[in-house]
């Protein structure tokens, strides 16, 4: 990007931006214009560690993304700078004057704030968009109030994202994503059950605590080893027909596959719900069952 022809200041946005989906990349493009029309350089303004995490050290947040996740794609939308910005014990108790005076206008060069349609700051409580224009005429920056993204009636939001993938939704959530589900991890050795059965699976962890888990069930999916991708069924759950386990796991069938990667990394891409993870009366009606899962995968996937 050139700047030679723009100030030195910056139209900003501020967030969180979990998972940078479809609605945050609408906000940026937003921003973009927006910079382009004041003639500043654009810059998207994010925490890399949930705010309630540094408030509340026994809160368990379910994300959409993990940090470097979430600052590598903001760094690929079409805004020139990506500032991670730590949330601090310090900055929770900042009025929304003192953040935008002393963090955004004094620190950080904002002339431009461009404001998320739900997003709101400072510790006296300030949530209309009347009153953090008022503040920023007072600290010299000026405030907008961004478009929300609308899908089926509702703004995109990462909470309603992860309600989709609470009750295993993948389609919908990949749909507000604007991309498929994924969670990566390493392959650890099971129960080895499934290679009993004639679907030998690969068990994902150890993997981001944080992130949203889907609900139980088959699902089908992309499973990518370095720059190779597979066919897959993953199943999400307890394994209840083998006596079960305490432990939830996530296990993926790679369809066409062979090959020993314990201790490789392992992400996969979460395409779409197939069943309910459900009891069998043996492991024979099981591998029928997953037999059919496969040939109805490989329908999916091959569309």
């Amino acid at each position: 990007m050139d700047f030679k022809d723009k100030n030195t200041g910056f139209a900003a946005t501020v967030g969180f931006f979990d998972g940078v989906h479809t609605g945050h990349r609408f906000l940026l493009e937003q921003l973009s214009l927006m910079a382009e029309k004041h003639n500043l350089r654009s810059m998207a303004v994010t925490f890399p560690e949930h705010p309630r995490l540094v408030l509340q050290q026994d809160y368990k947040p379910l994300l959409l993304s993990t940090p470097e996740d979430k600052i590598r794609m903001l760094s690929q939308k079409p805004i020139d700078i990506c500032t991670p910005l730590h949330f601090t014990r310090q900055l929770s108790e900042m009025t929304a004057r003192q953040f935008m005076k002393e963090i955004l206008h004094d620190q950080l060069g904002i002339e431009v704030l461009l404001m998320g349609h739900d997003h709101h700051f400072g510790h006296d409580g300030v949530r209309d968009i009347r009153e953090y224009q008022r503040i920023g005429n007072e600290v010299g920056i000026q405030v907008f109030k961004a478009d929300a993204l609308i899908y089926k009636n509702e703004p995109v939001s990462s909470s309603r994202i992860r309600r989709m993938l609470s009750v295993g939704n993948v389609r919908e959530a990949s749909a507000m994503l604007g991309y498929n589900y994924s969670m990566t991890g390493t392959v650890v050795h099971g129960f080895q059950n499934g290679r009993r059965i004639g679907f030998p699976t690969a068990n994902l962890g150890p993997y981001n605590p944080f992130l949203q888990i889907p609900e139980n069930g088959v699902y089908a999916s992309i499973a990518r080893i370095g720059a190779e991708s597979f066919m897959s069924m993953v199943n999400i759950g307890f394994r209840p027909t083998f006596s079960g386990t305490t432990q939830r796991t996530i296990e993926a069938n790679l369809f066409d596959f062979d090959r020993d990667i314990y201790g490789q990394e392992l992400t996969l891409e979460f395409v779409d719900y197939i069943r309910p993870e459900q009891r069998f009366g043996s492991p024979a009606l099981l591998a029928e069952q997953l037999m059919k899962d496969r040939n109805q995968i490989r329908k999916i996937l091959t569309k």
